[in-house]
């Protein structure tokens, strides 16, 4: 698909308004959250993981990244380390990374809620 640009850091920077995560979902095969406005952001190819001190990855399959240490935290600012990832910084002072790739199919998927009839959705 195509890299990160500074434009959706700035839209998710909008979104993070003191809300916490209410939904963090790992599996087999992607690895998505929920907060606020921003109905589901979504990794299909790698996902980086600095919680409590530690480092984690998931990578698609099985994982024992502690996802769970996720909900409740309060996104407080997104930035691009990189033009292929996207980091998610939390107020506890850990992050969560998201990784696309310049592939023929979708890695990362944001979509916010809609405000009318039209689904609201960035593609990477």
């Amino acid at each position: 698909m195509r890299t990160f640009d500074q434009e959706i850091a700035r839209r998710l920077n909008e979104e993070c308004k003191g809300e916490p995560v209410t939904f963090v979902g790992l599996g087999g095969h992607d690895f998505q959250i929920s907060f606020g406005d921003v109905v589901r952001l979504q990794t299909e190819e790698k996902a980086a993981f600095k919680l409590r001190g530690k480092t984690y990855e998931w990578d698609r399959g099985p994982s024992e990244v502690p996802v769970w240490l996720i909900i409740w935290q309060i996104p407080v600012r997104f930035e691009l380390p990189s033009p292929l990832t996207l980091r998610m910084h939390l107020d506890s002072g850990d992050y969560v990374d998201f990784f696309t790739d310049e592939g023929p199919h979708e890695s990362v998927v944001v979509e916010f809620l809609s405000k009318g009839p039209e689904r609201v959705m960035e593609v990477f």
